[in-house]
């Protein structure tokens, strides 16, 4: 105490004080403001100001650089290692860089984050706004953006793409070159940092190789996300910490002020562990009374600015969502964590998560030597090199604090587990320093502690265990290639399959219409909101249309899938009643679809004109009845649309047209003499079509059954036994309780069961026929397939073929003398989401003569 004591009175002066005072009062005055009613200051500040103050930042780094160059080139030279220690760590850098690019697929991981820091790059370039562009159309040159808003995530990554626009384009796709080239640069800069503190080859090169060679690394390298930037500049910055410590001029602490700076703007939290950097300074700026501590102190806090405008404005913003509040989950995270980190393999032999186990117990291990060694040196009253490195771990940790303390800490939410890239670092430091004392005491023990001191034998100790672990991570070369980190992220896959099909396509303007446009106007793409459309006036949407010349797409993904939230830890912003009511007032041509995660379908359609009725509510069926005899059939309906319209309608029966006329608004009843209903269900439908184009807009479709001739219908009988993968049989709805949907069509009638599943009825020997529609239910889309069995009398009556979500299996088999009638599904592969529909089951009699 005494001793800061004494440090402090070297600020006892007028630059001294005023420097301390201005630093301190930029964040206090910050965060300060929208209490005091200038919340609206903040938000233009955060939104005008950062760009121009990230230029002079550059430009002044890059400047004082310039300066120093030669002094740095002397620094570097006088902490070089052995000249095959840099050999190994080239040959290191390479290999993992190497081995990120062929193995790893270059995609986002966090589609929404990510697309986040394109859309702002896009709009710091075309607009100096460092905020999102939510939409926008890019003409001429530039983007139009029809909506900004402040970004929750930090600008110094969008920043970095804006300096490489220039050079390589606004189709920000060049970015993941960008990071993978980040990749090899974090090895030598860790190395160096390392080395720079320590001078220890062994130690320097061990937590380079642990570090790379952890597969949450690696894969966040291959993404476009900030973890990446983060560790390089965590790495550069104790790099220049070191330099300027040692040459201690004014020149060199701005310039590591300025870099910390550009640090800060990573990630929110990056600003609480500064405060393990400046202790550090301290000592030195502190030394005497002049002006290295008031310019590093004000040059450090005015350049974060940016990051202090965005907390500020965001300041009490409840991200978490569900029950759970935002903050208070330190242990629970930390406990939940360490169990995924250190998840076996699994059932496939791929690793569960992005984890290896063994680096986490050989950080444990370290940790422990860390904290007994420190102890040891704080009992002895030594402030000694491990207490040193405990206590600047301490303050940089903070931050991970803070992200644990939250619930983005949370590493059973997949899309969180790239912030364990704030921890990696240290982790791979004290791993390291555990693989070193268990080598050296294993020195020990056999008699041969001389050798610890042996350079050949510790850079032959070095090459072994890089090869060694740099081995184990190739060894899981499937779950690298199987992208197993976020690989059931829905919007990340529906990303890949949507841009897969624009590759496809001839390169030309379109115009994107999408529940998140942002992710469109990152890559340079002109995309807006589905309310943006809704809001035009037919005349004006089809001016739009025109002006792509036809290429406006309508894309329903994941936004519109349900109003369900997945997780109780997060917000989803599901919209799917506007794209439900955006589907029935546009006409759209269906282009594309995929399946996503087996869990929801993204549909592309070209976007064609608007118009102001209800497809699905244009023709009702009302009461429909009939006799076989008399081959008469009575149809009630009903048409809603009461404007002017050059529609016909078709009635259809069973699949046979039986009359035509022209569409008119309201209630109408016919009697229609040919006709002939069928025993069992029957199918009426109405085909509603423009006479102008022939074009059919709307089909009604409604069943009915009839019990002509003793048709049963199946779903009124009990069965007499039943079992089940998951759930209770359900009669009349599906196993999650709602109406059947196979293949996009709607019925009403039958059975909902789980694969794998084993029904039994009684049919008394009664019956000739049983018919059936079989199916995977809609409500659930992750299954890998069924097939069923019909038994009698326990033969096998008839043996599907894989049934999957696109395919209606329709059953019609003889059952003539079966007493006991079993339905039997079966999973082809998982169990889970095996909701199988048995719809319209109809038993058929013997007819009597």
């Amino acid at each position: 105490m005494n001793y800061l004591k004494q440090l402090l009175q070297n600020l006892k002066h007028p630059a001294g004080i005023a420097g301390t005072l201005i630093a301190l009062l930029i964040p206090f005055l910050i965060y300060l403001a929208p209490n005091c009613g200038a919340k609206d200051l903040i938000q233009t500040l955060d939104l005008r100001l950062p760009l121009p103050l990230f230029l002079f930042q550059m430009v002044l780094g890059l400047f004082l650089f310039a300066t120093l160059f030669r002094d740095a080139r002397s620094f570097i030279m006088e902490h070089l290692p052995a000249k095959k220690y840099l050999i190994a760590l080239g040959i290191i850098a390479i290999s993992a860089t190497v081995f990120a690019g062929i193995e790893i697929e270059a995609r986002h991981r966090v589609q929404s984050d990510e697309s986040v820091f394109l859309s702002v790059a896009q709009n710091l370039y075309h607009n100096q706004i460092s905020g999102t562009c939510d939409e926008g159309e890019f003409q001429n040159g530039r983007l139009d953006c029809y909506r900004n808003s402040n970004s929750f995530k930090t600008k110094g990554l969008s920043f970095l793409y804006f300096i490489g626009m220039p050079f390589a384009g606004s189709d920000l796709h060049w970015i993941f070159g960008m990071e993978l080239a980040f990749l090899f640069l974090t090895a030598i800069l860790f190395f160096f940092a390392v080395r720079a503190w320590t001078e220890d080859d062994l130690l320097s090169l061990l937590s380079t190789v642990l570090l790379i060679a952890q597969p949450t690394v690696l894969f966040q390298f291959r993404s476009a996300s900030v973890e990446p930037l983060y560790i390089l500049l965590s790495a550069f910055s104790l790099w220049a910490l070191r330099w300027a410590y040692e040459r201690n001029t004014i020149r060199h602490w701005l310039f590591v002020a300025l870099e910390l700076a550009f640090f800060a703007q990573t990630r929110q939290e990056t600003v609480f562990c500064l405060l393990a950097f400046v202790a550090v300074a301290l000592p030195k700026i502190l030394d005497r009374k002049d002006l290295k501590a008031p310019a590093f102190f004000v040059t450090l806090s005015l350049f974060s600015v940016p990051v202090l405008l965005t907390i500020s404005y965001f300041q009490g913003y409840n991200f978490q969502g569900g029950e759970f509040s935002a903050h208070g989950h330190f242990i629970e995270n930390l406990t939940r964590n360490w169990e995924v980190m250190t998840r076996p393999l699994n059932e496939s032999g791929l690793l569960d998560n992005p984890f290896l186990s063994s680096f986490n117990y050989l950080f444990l291990i370290g940790f422990i030597i860390l904290v007994i060694q420190a102890g040891r040196e704080i009992y002895a009253k030594k402030f000694g090199t491990y207490t040193k490195i405990a206590g600047f771990l301490l303050l940089y940790h903070i931050q991970t604090y803070v992200i644990l303390e939250n619930v983005s800490g949370d590493f059973t939410i997949e899309i969180n587990q790239r912030y364990s890239l704030v921890m990696m670092p240290t982790m791979a430091f004290l791993g390291a320093l555990a693989l070193r004392s268990i080598l050296y005491t294993a020195f020990f023990l056999f008699g041969f502690s001389n050798l610890k001191n042996n350079p050949k034998v510790n850079l032959t100790a070095a090459v072994l265990f890089s090869v060694a672990i740099l081995g184990n991570t190739a060894s899981y070369k499937q779950s690298f290639n199987e992208d197993i980190m976020y690989n059931r992220n829905h919007l990340t896959n529906e990303e890949v399959e949507i841009w897969k099909w624009l590759k496809a396509q001839p390169q030309k303007p379109r115009l994107f219409v999408y529940g998140r446009p942002w992710h469109f106007v990152g890559y340079g793409e002109s995309a807006i909101h589905y309310d943006r459309v809704r809001a035009l006036s037919p005349d004006s949407l089809e001016h739009l249309i025109d002006k792509y010349n036809g290429e406006v797409y309508y894309i329903r993904g994941l936004d519109c899938w349900d109003s369900k939230t997945y997780h109780a830890k997060a917000i989803e912003h599901r919209i799917p009643t506007t794209c439900d009511v955006f589907e029935r007032e546009a006409k759209l041509e269906d282009v594309y679809s995929v399946l996503i995660t087996n869990n929801y379908w993204v549909r592309i359609a070209r976007l064609k004109a608007k118009h102001d009725y209800d497809p699905a509510n244009l023709f009702q069926f009302g009461f429909w009845q009939g006799t076989p005899e008399k081959k008469e059939l009575i149809v009630d309906y009903v048409m809603n649309y009461g404007g002017n319209s050059p529609w016909n309608v078709k009635l259809v029966l069973n699949g046979d047209s039986i009359k035509s006329f022209a569409y008119r608004p309201g209630d109408a009843s016919d009697t229609l003499k040919g006709p002939v209903l069928k025993p069992g269900y029957n199918k009426m439908e109405a085909l509603i079509s423009d006479s102008t184009t022939g074009e059919v807009i709307a089909v009604a479709t409604d069943f009915r059954f009839f019990r002509f001739d003793g048709a049963l219908q199946m779903n009124l009988m009990s069965p007499v036994h039943n079992t089940q993968g998951w759930g209770e049989l359900q009669v009349n709805k599906s196993i999650d309780g709602h109406e059947f949907t196979l293949a996009s069509r709607h019925f009403k009638d039958g059975f909902g069961t789980h694969a794998p599943s084993n029904t039994e009825f009684d049919i008394r020997g009664e019956f000739t026929r049983f018919t059936a529609l079989i199916g995977l239910d809609e409500e659930s889309l992750c299954s890998d397939g069924v097939s069923y069995t019909i038994k009698g009398d326990g033969k096998v009556l008839y043996q599907s073929e894989k049934i999957s979500l696109e395919k209606i299996d329709t059953l019609d088999i003889s059952v003539e003398g079966v007493h006991s009638l079993v339905i039997e599904s079966d999973p082809l592969g998982s169990k889970d989401c095996d909701h199988i529909d048995i719809v319209h089951p109809t038993l058929y009699p013997k007819l009597k003569k």
